[in-house]
């Protein structure tokens, strides 16, 4: 099984930020969900202890994580050898400012977190001024350093294309945008690291940069997004990496991925805000720290939203999972006990008729073409279901009330 703790608190809130999120006020505060998190691990490990359940994928996600101090990390996995068979280190997302102090990289290392993902974003200061981060290229760049004099076995960068322009403020055209990016992608690998993860920027309705949308100051050529994907390809080539995802590569088949078994399970989400997937369940938790703190001091499950899902759903979760990996294995399937639902072997059949897919050994792999066009399909998937439904329920959150039933429109 895999978990994963989410980590709303950051120092600011980023202009177009999709996620579950809070500006850290009180370090009180952020000591008292600690606590709770905790306490939400007891609350699940009581249930599941006894099960022989095996921890292998371990994320921190957020929000900042890297706000956290790092002994806290060392309880954290303490209190789930408590009651799991934990066989992984803490994959952890951090700031670039958080770790420009290599003690600080060290202290976390020691405290049991062995990967790491620096939210870069970019080595261009226009687009860092877009995206609303307060770091500069030089922090990123000694952050990463700092990593990898620490010893983590595996150090990832995220990086954000596609940034928006926003006019009397950050003004950039198609060509320098494209042009940062490659020179973005060119740095990572100079830099040593072990992954880039790249994602073209959203904007997300319920984000604080909406409003400059609202105001017709924001502009975003979306249907380029071909050509940064394509851009990213040609980097993986030249560079002779491994692509992990439509939207990674890496120096080798291992891949840092903050929630891998979201989409087939089984994880277990932690914390205000977390996604969880046995398998056939599927829950999501309160999006309100204050209530989500509040209910499991009382001892109560903080799920705000659960749903059980349709055998069927878990093969086309597998499926649709294998296709962001850029390759499809029938295999796959029977070692889930699953049979591949025939609309899924005709759906990859037409993929290669239509060039997006090649026929290998036990399955199909993406063409550079299908590689596009599944990263696109990715994109679209979160911008239309956890996006939007964390706007949702970020705003019953707000009002401490939640209807019976909640529809995407």
């Amino acid at each position: 099984m895999g978990i994963y703790v989410h980590v709303p608190y950051c120092r600011s809130t980023c202009t177009f930020c999709p996620y579950f999120r809070q500006v850290l006020r009180d370090r009180r505060e952020l000591e008292a969900y600690l606590e709770a998190v905790l306490g939400e691990v007891e609350l699940y490990g009581r249930v599941l202890e006894g099960l022989d359940l095996k921890v292998t994928e371990l994320h921190v996600g957020g929000g900042t994580p890297s706000l956290v101090p790092p002994r806290y990390y060392r309880a954290l996995l303490d209190r789930l050898s408590q009651f799991l068979e934990v066989r992984c280190g803490i994959g952890l997302e951090a700031n670039p400012e958080d770790l420009k102090d290599l003690k600080v990289a060290e202290e976390l290392y020691s405290s049991g977190v062995d990967e790491v993902s620096v939210g870069v974003q970019s080595f261009d200061r226009r687009v860092l001024k877009a995206l609303g981060r307060k770091h500069g290229p030089e922090d990123s760049e000694l952050a990463i350093e700092n990593c990898l004099r620490a010893g983590f076995r595996w150090v990832n960068v995220d990086l954000m294309f596609l940034p928006p322009s926003i006019r009397g403020y950050v003004e950039m055209g198609l060509g320098d945008k494209l042009k940062a990016f490659r020179e973005d992608l060119e740095r990572s690998a100079e830099l040593g690291l072990h992954q880039v993860t790249y994602y073209a920027t959203v904007v997300p309705r319920y984000s604080p940069g909406y409003r400059l949308v609202e105001l017709d100051r924001v502009a975003q050529e979306v249907d380029a997004i071909d050509l940064f994907v394509d851009e990213a390809l040609r980097f993986v080539e030249e560079r002779g990496l491994h692509l992990t995802r439509v939207y990674s590569a890496s120096r080798g088949s291992y891949e840092y991925a903050t929630v891998n078994l979201e989409m087939v399970g089984p994880l277990v989400g932690l914390g205000a805000g977390a996604w969880g997937n046995t398998g056939y369940y599927q829950y999501i938790n309160v999006h309100s720290v204050g209530s989500y703190v509040e209910l499991v001091r009382s001892g109560v499950p903080p799920a705000a939203y659960a749903r059980e899902l349709p055998r069927g759903s878990k093969a086309w979760r597998l499926l649709f999972d294998q296709l962001s990996a850029a390759t499809v294995r029938w295999g796959a399937f029977e070692s889930l006990g699953l049979r591949p639902p025939l609309a899924a072997k005709l759906m990859m059949k037409l993929m290669e008729l239509y060039g997006l897919a090649e026929r290998v050994s036990g399955g199909y792999r993406l063409t550079r073409r299908g590689v596009v066009e599944v990263y696109k399909a990715v994109i679209n998937y979160v911008v239309e279901l956890p996006v939007k439904a964390t706007g949702v329920l970020t705003k019953l959150g707000d009002l401490s009330s939640y209807p019976q039933e909640v529809v995407l429109g």
